[in-house]
């Protein structure tokens, strides 16, 4: 019956199965050496190399979150910057312009000086002719009156001098 009940388990007696157990072990060894190792050892290597990666891009991340604060602050300055340049040529640019405004201004009342000086001596020329005109004009009538007058007097005398002649 021994022999019995060791056949009935899975067919195999006690040796067999002893050492198909210690063929189990042998193998299981063999491949723990062989296979679970290395591939714990590749495992453990890939899982560091990720961590690594990992770590290195969480530090690249916050280099670059710092990079870009940075940037950021030097963005606002810059546009301090330019907001401070633009007022200052907005200044110079109104400065400029009220400075030719003036020098119109100034120009402009040299030239309105200029013709109000050309107008009187315009103005003073045109009289100046008028008088040399109505001198003009004076002396020729004076002139026509004296000889009228002369043709009177010169007409009455040689009347006279006729009638003393005829008298004589």
């Amino acid at each position: 019956m021994t022999w019995v009940i060791s056949d009935a388990i899975l067919g195999l007696s006690l040796t067999k199965f002893l050492l198909h157990l210690l063929n189990f072990a042998i193998l299981f060894t063999a491949l723990w050496l062989i296979l679970y190792k290395p591939v714990m050892k590749f495992i453990r290597a890939r899982q560091d190399r990720i961590d690594k990666q990992k770590k290195e891009t969480e530090e690249n991340l916050r280099a670059a979150e710092e990079s870009r604060k940075v940037e950021e602050a030097r963005l606002k300055d810059l546009d301090r910057e330019i907001e401070a340049k633009r007022a200052q040529a907005e200044s110079e640019i109104a400065a400029e312009c009220d400075e030719k405004l003036r020098q119109s201004e100034t120009r402009a009342a040299e030239i309105i000086k200029d013709a109000e000086r050309q107008a009187s001596e315009q103005a003073e020329k045109v009289v100046a002719e008028a008088k040399q005109g109505i001198k003009e004009a004076a002396v020729t009538l004076a002139e026509n009156i004296i000889e009228k007058k002369i043709d009177e007097v010169d007409d009455a005398l040689i009347d006279s001098a006729l009638k003393d002649w005829k008298n004589g």
